[in-house]
């Protein structure tokens, strides 16, 4: 993965999820590059194929090339 580690990414993104579970306000989803996302996509290849969404963190996931790789955002 190009621009960020998986950990480096858990790292950046718990602070503020936190953050909004102390105010019960648990985002439905999570935004990353794409190619962050293809890296957790090929993680989990077989939910997928099963039919499940692509979950992270206990959010949806998708993809924007908006975002730099190190960028995420929190959906409400």
């Amino acid at each position: 993965m190009r621009g960020i580690r998986l950990t480096e990414l858990i790292d950046h993104v718990c602070p503020p999820l936190r953050e909004r579970m102390a105010q019960s306000r648990m985002p439905r989803a999570m935004r990353v590059h794409l190619s962050v996302f293809e890296c957790i996509r090929a993680i989990r290849s077989r939910e997928i194929a099963d039919g499940y969404p692509l979950m992270f963190l206990g959010m949806e996931l998708t993809a924007s090339d908006a975002l730099p790789h190190d960028g995420f955002e929190l959906v409400d």
